[in-house]
């Protein structure tokens, strides 16, 4: 699911972790997602297959204000712990909109 909010647009079900980095009065927000995993033929025509992991680059948002860096990282906390209690308590609902958590 694609979920956007401050100008970030983010696939939860790929997400992985959510971090910050301070660095003084300023900072980044860093998302981090689980590797793409791809099944591919080991040569063209041997109907040989395998599984192959591909790291997914991190997406940074810069933050000029620690203040902003404190209140998006904790809004994108929050949205992302609602919407992996929707998925593992299987609880979510037939009309569900993206951005309405």
């Amino acid at each position: 699911m694609i979920y956007q909010h401050g100008g970030i647009a983010l696939n939860l079900f790929r997400l992985k972790a959510i971090k910050k980095q301070v660095t003084g009065r300023d900072g980044y927000l860093i998302f981090e997602f689980h590797n793409m995993v791809r099944v591919s033929e080991t040569s063209h025509n041997s109907n040989v297959w395998e599984e192959n992991s591909y790291e997914n680059a991190p997406v940074t948002q810069y933050y000029d204000n620690l203040a902003d860096l404190e209140l998006y990282y904790e809004e994108w906390v929050n949205t992302w712990s609602l919407w992996t209690e929707y998925v593992v308590n299987l609880e979510m609902p037939i009309d569900f909109e993206p951005n309405s958590l």
